[in-house]
């Protein structure tokens, strides 16, 4: 009954927030650390592009060598029109279910999904291992090897600088059977963006990488978890699924990393049916440990699923 009554209340505050989920640094209910911590993954929003800058290596290229860019379904910016532009910060956490599902989750696949977005699967029992590329650190290969050796099929979500510098990792990633995600060619903030600019950002990267790796792109994940309801219909219609995330947590600080005994019990303990994981891959503690994420998270009864099918 207690449990009852504190999810009501919760679903009541997102509600009356506008479903804008914020969570306290010490909640243990939340996976890995705060808000703050998850939208600042790539970079503080109110200086993203400096932040990016020197944390994800952007170039300031935003040029792909063709002035050309075409859609891949093309956006009707009437239908967009009166849709919010308001910015929505996601990251995971609150109450849990009976299952150890996150209510935010479950509200935002709700409130969303009708957008083809999806923060937990809800129709799977199995769990899903996702990466944020945002720029080479010298792990994705260990990464892959170890995906390799396990069996398990991961979704990469690139910006157009990893695509660009790590041609050999991409082709490999397409080669062993991953799913390539866009997650946009310059990392912006795509609630801040007019609709033009956001066609052109997302499909400058779907672009290229057809063009150079005969890839369609397919899954998009907005970057820092920023988006609007403008936004979400928007990458709708230009053809995309939008994949966000059930647990993240403070692991893409190069220099200051988490323990791997505490990060992988908090990256097991947090499974959960339909759980799509999001771990970076400049952690070398999440490329020590992640043979032993696997099997941790097999050994609770879960299946690891292929990602193409979220």
């Amino acid at each position: 009954m207690k449990k009852r009554c504190v999810a009501l209340l919760f679903a009541a505050v997102l509600l009356l927030t506008g479903c804008q989920p914020t969570y306290n640094e010490n909640d243990p209910n939340y996976p890995g650390g705060t808000m703050g911590e998850q939208n600042d993954t790539h970079g503080n929003t109110e200086n993203k592009d400096n932040q990016y800058d020197t944390d994800y290596g952007v170039t300031g290229d935003d040029t792909l060598g063709n002035e050309n860019i075409t859609t891949a379904a093309g956006v009707d910016a009437e239908k967009l029109s009166g849709l919010s532009t308001e910015s929505k910060d996601w990251g995971p956490g609150g109450p849990k279910d009976e299952k150890n599902r996150s209510q935010g989750a479950l509200l935002y696949n709700k409130t969303y999904g009708g957008y083809n977005a999806v923060f937990l699967s809800e129709q799977s029992e199995e769990v899903y291992m996702t990466f944020d590329e945002g720029y080479e650190y010298g792990l994705s290969g260990d990464i892959l090897d170890t995906l390799k050796e396990k069996g398990v099929k991961a979704m990469f979500f690139i910006t157009g600088d990893f695509a660009k510098s790590e041609p050999e990792l991409v082709q490999r990633m397409i080669d062993e059977g991953h799913v390539v995600g866009n997650h946009s060619w310059k990392h912006p903030n795509y609630s801040g963006l007019s609709v033009e600019e956001a066609e052109q950002d997302l499909m400058q990267l779907h672009n290229y990488m057809k063009e150079n790796f005969n890839y369609e792109m397919k899954y998009f994940r907005f970057p820092s978890g920023n988006f609007s309801e403008r936004a979400l219909a928007e990458v709708q219609q230009l053809g995309y699924r939008s994949v966000f995330w059930s647990f993240a947590y403070k692991d893409w600080l190069t220099d200051a990393q988490p323990g791997e005994a505490e990060s992988l019990q908090k990256i097991v303990d947090s499974a959960c049916p339909g759980m799509i994981y999001l771990l970076h891959a400049v952690s070398k503690t999440n490329a020590n440990i992640l043979g032993q994420v696997i099997d941790g998270v097999a050994a609770k009864g879960f299946t690891w699923g292929d990602p193409s099918r979220l």
